[in-house]
């Protein structure tokens, strides 16, 4: 197999992946749904994706992961799969994909050009970037953040085509606002791979114990922790 072997791992939501590529090539992605057996799920399939290719995970030269927004379990599990891989495959090379940017990549397989915007859920907000797609690729016009629905509409670029899993929670709507088909609102272990793929053609590498979560807010347990500290 053509060298650098590499991995995508996307645990960000319900619909976990990973996929195998070589060089500039994509050999093999496979879907799991995942909800919150992250963890079983995705070292099972990927060991089940080495094996039928006759590979080990020494044999890994890069691994993009994705690092969020989205599921706080699945992010967890996706990230130490990946920093347990930095640390016992020495030449293993880490990419931090931003999740927004693989949902990007689902425009190329829905066809859609121009202006995209990617909306993620994030409570009474939501995390939204803009993209321009050609057809082949989604190139970030905009970086992401957190934003009103109401402040997103009055400054996005129009015509836009909206996508991400944030639809499914918020009501956007507009003149010159699309809301893309439902199967291509989230992440895939592909998007992933071909965005961490460019990542590492740039030299865009990061260190294995740097790999953290994109989190927009604090887990429950830790929110807890502090209102119960803050009532003493």
């Amino acid at each position: 197999m053509e060298k650098p072997v590499s991995i995508a791992i996307e645990t960000s939501c319900r619909c976990g992946g990973v996929a195998l590529g070589a060089s500039g090539e994509l050999i093999e992605c496979v879907a799991f749904e995942a909800d919150r057996r992250h963890a079983v799920q995705l070292v099972g399939r990927l060991n089940e994706l080495l094996n039928r290719h006759g590979l080990r995970a020494a044999d890994l030269e890069e691994v993009y992961i994705s690092i969020g927004p989205g599921s706080f379990t699945g992010l967890r599990v996706g990230i130490t799969v990946a920093r347990t891989l930095g640390q016992v495959v020495e030449k293993i090379r880490c990419a931090a994909v931003p999740t927004v940017e693989a949902v990007a990549e689902n425009a190329a397989s829905a066809g859609l050009k121009g202006h995209l915007g990617v909306v993620m859920d994030a409570k009474d907000s939501i995390y939204a970037a803009v993209f321009m797609a050609n057809g082949e690729r989604a190139v970030p016009e905009c970086p992401p953040g957190l934003i009103s629905v109401e402040d997103f509409l009055a400054h996005a670029p129009r015509p836009i085509t909206l996508l991400g899993e944030g639809l499914g929670y918020h009501q956007i709507s507009g003149q010159d606002v699309t809301v893309a088909d439902e199967r291509f609102w989230l992440p895939t272990a592909e998007g992933v791979w071909r965005v961490g793929r460019r990542m590492a053609a740039a030299g865009q590498f990061c260190k294995f114990n740097d790999l953290l979560p994109l989190y927009l807010r604090k887990p429950e347990a830790v929110r807890l922790w502090e209102q119960r500290e803050v009532r003493r």
